[in-house]
């Protein structure tokens, strides 16, 4: 990280210009290729107005149903064939008389190599071009700042319970790659509280998906994100009462059922990590064991398959609601926190929201708000990282152009300076 003062850079003064001598209005250019979607988008801000538009917003998935999942190679196969004609498509949005934005914003990890490699080359390439600066976005601080793109841009959100996100607040992250509880006190410090030790909860439950769903339902899959089409299959109507009526909120932690277990079947799941009250998720077992039922029952019907799908779920979201509520019964000074937010791409799943809220509403936590972004900012895509790059930018942070992608990254200042700790940053 370097510090450069303003008045010894000249040049860099000029690429700032649009910042701090025209601050009436502020654009940036996003890319996102993390993983594999390919992502583009424009953010605009007008001060005057205080409001906020997104301009552009557009992204391309990889084909990755002959892999029955993310293919790296692939991935990056269609970052390639995918960004270009985004970009050249998102530049008929920039602001009026505009020929290029103020700023762009890349996703520079953390992420697959090959993929990440493929937005930040083309990211300084264009900055290069155009003369601007660039900033170098964190995916994970991204996601946890979605909400508050939400509401800038009045996006409609499944919840939104009205909790602030200005101060400090808790985010549940879970996605394919991820399952973390954040306790985000600013733009930059976030404290890990809990994370995995195996898996992530939504690569589990794509897992499940492959072994459960039954092969005309995976023939009808148009992407990889089995975990989305195992809800599907197990919710049919979409998440009725009638349908979460078999999940029940304890109102003690004790009086939790560590095993879950439908009558008439000879199976069950047990709550990962019931014994002990450490802060960390474990998702492993569960995929496991529903593996080891898939091979023990053989010729599985399609109800019992539902009813399999169901039980994994919830012990899956059961674990998560009662790690949550352990953080807020151990950690010092977590339940002054007004807002949780569940972000990433498993947060669109509406069982995992009932099971929280039942959980906190069942053990008498109901000062905690509820915040879930729409469907759309959930997975992964160019317009978190235009704002999280948009706050960087206005609080004076860019990124070299020398920098390399970061396969790891980590979000908690306490592991190796978190965001900041990140080679590359310029403070102007």
């Amino acid at each position: 990280m370097r510090f450069r003062p303003c008045s010894l850079l000249p040049k860099r003064q000029a690429l700032l210009r649009p910042s701090l001598f025209s601050p009436r209005h502020l654009s940036t250019l996003a890319i996102e290729t993390s993983c594999d979607d390919t992502g583009v988008a424009i953010l605009h801000r007008n001060d005057l107005t205080n409001e906020h538009r997104l301009l552009f917003n557009e992204r391309i998935s990889s084909d990755h149903l002959a892999f029955a999942g993310v293919h790296p190679v692939e991935a990056a196969k269609g970052h390639t064939r995918a960004l270009a004609p985004l970009l050249r498509k998102s530049l008929a949005c920039l602001p009026d008389g505009a020929t290029k934005p103020d700023f762009v914003s890349v996703t520079r990890g953390p992420g697959i190599v090959t993929n990440l490699a493929t937005g930040l080359n083309t990211a300084k390439g264009l900055c290069a071009a155009w003369d601007v600066p660039m900033v170098g976005v964190h995916h994970m601080q991204a996601h946890a700042l979605t909400p508050k793109l939400a509401r800038a841009i009045r996006a409609p959100m499944p919840v939104d319970e009205g909790g602030s996100l200005d101060g400090p607040f808790l985010s549940l992250l879970v996605s394919g790659g991820h399952t973390q509880l954040v306790h985000s006190r600013s733009l930059v410090d976030h404290e890990i509280l809990a994370s995995t030790l195996d898996t992530a909860v939504g690569n589990m439950l794509d897992q499940v998906a492959r072994v459960v769903l039954p092969a005309d339902v995976l023939r009808s899959a148009t992407d990889v994100m089995y975990g989305r089409l195992l809800e599907a299959f197990a919710f049919p109507d979409g998440g009725t009462e009638e349908e979460y009526a078999f999940f029940q909120a304890r109102s003690k932690r004790g009086g939790e059922a560590m095993v879950l277990q439908k009558e008439g079947y000879d199976w069950a799941f047990k709550i990962p990590l019931s014994h002990t009250r450490k802060l960390e998720f474990s998702f492993s077992g569960l995929g496991t064991n529903a593996k080891k039922i898939m091979d023990r029952v053989g010729d599985m019907d399609v109800e019992q398959r539902k009813v399999l799908a169901r039980y994994v779920m919830a012990a899956a979201f059961r674990h998560i609601a009662d790690r949550l509520v352990l953080a807020l019964s151990d950690v010092h000074g977590l339940q002054a926190c007004p807002t949780l937010v569940l972000a990433g791409g498993v947060a669109c799943n509406r069982f995992l929201l009932h099971v929280v809220r039942s959980t906190l509403r069942a053990r008498g936590l109901v000062g905690l708000k509820i915040v879930v972004p729409p469907v759309g900012l959930c997975t992964d895509n160019a317009a978190m990282i235009a704002w999280a790059g948009m706050e960087m930018f206005e609080r004076g942070w860019t990124t070299d152009l020398d920098v390399l992608m970061i396969r790891k990254w980590p979000l908690d200042e306490r592991i190796d300076g978190g965001i900041m700790g990140a080679q590359g940053w310029v403070k102007n």
